[in-house]
């Protein structure tokens, strides 16, 4: 598996034109993983997956463009399974 962190273009632009910056995502405790399958997910590095999907979802109900972007790059199952767990998102996906 690959993560964002060990990418090149960590800092440059992705996420649609968005700025991610994945030493922000790591200190905040959460990173980007793209599987073999090409299935992106949020992780949790410092805690659990679902603290980390609960604060990334809490932040993009908050107005953060930051995270609203990280959500939209995740695929249609990781997405479905924060709904789930953490109530619909309050960012577009599209």
């Amino acid at each position: 598996m690959n993560h964002i962190a060990d990418l090149p273009f960590s800092g440059d632009e992705f996420f649609g034109g968005e700025i991610f910056n994945a030493a922000r995502a790591l200190n905040e405790g959460w990173m980007i993983e793209f599987d073999r399958d090409s299935r992106v997910r949020l992780r949790g590095v410092f805690y659990s997956d679902l603290e980390a999907w609960w604060h990334v979802a809490r932040e993009a109900a908050r107005g953060s463009e930051y995270h609203q972007a990280a959500l939209r790059e995740l695929c249609e199952e990781e997405r479905f399974a924060i709904e789930v767990h953490c109530g619909p998102l309050a960012t577009t996906i599209l």
